[in-house]
């Protein structure tokens, strides 16, 4: 792994994690010599987080988590909940019984972490970068998973706070059941509002 990559895995981990929250001070220096390499691998890839959505830098004041309003929060939840469900219905018909045995067991590992709130959102995250991947789309694929990630501080706060996994009809099992019925346009409406439930709440976190 090459010192970018190095910078950009811990940097990025620190914010999933909760460690960086949204508009902390991302430490340049720190980090460099944290890693032992030089800061200049550590701004490549605060760069790189930049282009994802995660961070914010501003011209001599360095980097900081971004930030963003609870309109905003709104707004990216909105366009995931449509980029999701999208690349549902697409990966659908490209689905086989090993497809759907590997989310049936990504889903298992969802509930045999939940007391793990990180190990969680983790788990929760390949689930759905899963589906997602098998829609065969690459720039849907890259669009989701940037806006999930722009998400993860404010979805953390959320369960952290609420202690709430699952919504009752919103669940992921709901969504597993949906692929195995085989109707795209089911599964499509159920990924939408799967991803859209309490966005309000939410964004109030923001």
């Amino acid at each position: 792994m090459s010192p970018v990559e190095r910078a950009y895995h811990y940097i990025l981990d620190a914010i999933l994690s909760g460690e960086l929250e949204p508009g902390m001070r991302v430490p340049t220096e720190a980090l460099a010599e944290n890693l032992g390499i030089s800061r200049m691998p550590v701004r490549d890839a605060l760069r790189q987080l930049e282009g994802d959505g995660a961070v914010t830098i501003i011209a001599n004041r360095g980097a900081s988590v971004a930030q963003y309003s609870s309109e905003e929060v709104v707004e990216i939840i909105e366009m995931r909940a449509v980029l999701e469900a999208l690349a549902a219905r697409l990966a659908l018909p490209r689905m086989s019984a090993t497809e759907i045995s590997e989310l049936e067991h990504l889903h298992w590992r969802m509930q045999n972490v939940s007391q793990d709130l990180t190990a969680w959102i983790a788990a929760h995250d390949d689930f759905h970068n899963y589906l997602t991947a098998c829609s065969k789309r690459p720039l849907l694929i890259q669009q989701s998973q940037r806006l999930r990630l722009m998400l993860r501080p404010y979805f953390r706060s959320y369960y952290a706070e609420s202690k709430e996994l699952e919504i009752t009809g919103l669940e992921h099992q709901s969504l597993v059941d949906a692929v195995k019925a085989g109707d795209p346009e089911d599964l499509e409406r159920k990924v939408r509002a799967h991803v859209r439930q309490n966005v309000e709440t939410i964004a109030k976190l923001a």
